[in-house]
């Protein structure tokens, strides 16, 4: 068992969140030479489903309560931001709700990540005020 952000994770936890790096780390160097380029489509699918730690460690309350339906592509996912007055989270959602974030699932975890730029966004759809989440998520 290893314990990360107050967090015991077992080894399965432990691996994925090296893998969360990994990916990250390589679109670090892979965007220096190619603006368009986004995380590589095999660990985005296992990254995305694993993003709620990231999520409630990384995530900067807002000052007021409110939810962010998220709907990504690539893979398809639906997800609920919950920001609290001191806490932010992330759950499954309801597929029949309306999103107020839709973008590839791949930009979702440069999202959280802090890694979401105005420079390296590809297309986003929805009201949700993506400059606020930016602020939200400055990145570990």
């Amino acid at each position: 068992m290893y314990t990360i952000a107050s967090k015991t994770v077992d080894l399965g936890g432990f691996v994925g969140l090296r893998l969360n790096e990994h990916a990250l780390h390589s679109w670090d160097v892979e965007v220096t030479v190619d603006r368009s380029a986004g995380l590589a489509p095999e660990p985005t699918a296992v990254i995305v489903d694993g993003l709620e730690l990231v999520v409630r460690f990384t995530g900067k309350p807002t000052g007021t309560e409110h939810r962010v339906a998220v709907r990504t592509a690539d893979p398809t996912r639906h997800l609920v931001i919950s920001f609290g007055t001191d806490s932010v989270s992330l759950d499954s959602g309801d597929p029949d709700d309306e999103p107020d974030l839709e973008l590839q699932a791949e930009a979702f975890v440069r999202l959280v990540y802090g890694r979401l730029d105005p420079d390296h966004t590809p297309a986003v759809s929805g009201p949700a005020d993506l400059d606020a989440l930016r602020r939200a998520f400055p990145g570990p």
